[in-house]
């Protein structure tokens, strides 16, 4: 993995002593070792700091041992151990593993106060190399954010709703829930998450009277990745283009009677600006 080099997560003193309790117990009950799919480390910490469709980072940057913890377990849980998982189970994975280390970027930088002229001061865009500079350990492999999300992500589970609970710390991303994703419930969760990211007017506008649907610059970005899902016929020739694409899909998750609105025009699709302002509960933007 080009520009990859492997960083275990170096925590601070309390983690150290916490890790060091942990480690005593697995090497005394070694059963427990397993990996937790409830994911419960991930979820007590979402709950303490996510608030709404914001999370507190300043709170959560006094406080890290918990994130620290989790990142420890995605480290610890070995490969072997992995492929025994089931499809949901690994979607949940990589899920939270993205979330989680996008957070815990985040916090080593916070707060950000860039000066790229294209993005914004307080952006997750400020930080160098953002994607790619930093390698955690998860599940056997060294990963970085650019590595979870198209190699694993989008190249090995193919599903689109997971584009909408992956969370690039910014407003412009869908919202980062409070609870950490789990293979019981997974399949609802991203049903759930495609519809409420569909619901709201900051991600999807539709104008029937101007026969235009605005849509976030995600679905410019990836429109191939919701072709499986758009209901055409990718055999074809010449291929759907990739407004046709994008058009297609975001109809078929319209509210119904949006549908009915749009019915008999010819619809076009634009791309709206994406949001890049870092999702920050407390800082004045």
């Amino acid at each position: 993995m080009q520009g990859c080099f492997y960083r275990q997560f170096l925590p601070n003193h309390l983690t150290v002593i916490a890790l060091v309790f942990v480690q005593l117990f697995c090497w005394t009950f070694p059963a427990w070792a397993a990996f937790d799919h409830s994911h419960l480390t991930f979820t007590k910490e979402l709950k303490k700091y996510v608030d709404g469709p914001l999370v507190h980072y300043a709170s959560w940057k006094q406080h890290p041992q918990g994130l620290g913890l989790y990142l420890k377990q995605l480290e610890t849980l070995q490969l072997e151990e992995y492929k025994k998982f089931t499809e949901s189970q690994k979607k949940a994975l990589w899920i939270n593993a993205y979330n989680a280390i996008m957070i815990k970027i985040v916090l080593e930088h916070y707060p950000i106060k860039g000066d790229k002229p294209y993005y914004p001061p307080h952006s997750m865009r400020q930080i160098p190399n953002v994607w790619e500079s930093q390698c955690f350990k998860v599940a056997g492999q060294d990963v970085n954010l650019y590595r979870i999300e198209h190699d694993i992500i989008r190249r090995e589970f193919s599903d689109p709703r997971m584009h909408f609970v992956v969370v690039c710390a910014s407003k412009g991303c869908p919202r980062l829930h409070n609870s950490a994703y789990v293979s019981e419930t997974i399949e609802q969760d991203l049903d759930e998450a495609t519809k409420e990211y569909f619901a709201n007017p900051n991600n999807i506008q539709y104008d029937p009277q101007g026969s235009e649907i605005r849509v976030s610059k995600l679905f410019k970005w990836f429109p191939l990745d919701f072709a499986s899902q758009a209901g055409l016929n990718m055999a074809s020739f010449p291929p759907p283009s990739d407004d046709a694409i994008v058009l297609s899909y975001v109809l078929r998750h319209a509210p119904a009677e949006i549908r009915s609105q749009l019915e008999d025009k010819e619809i076009h699709i634009t791309y709206r600006p994406f949001d890049w302002l870092l999702n920050d509960a407390d800082e004045k933007q």
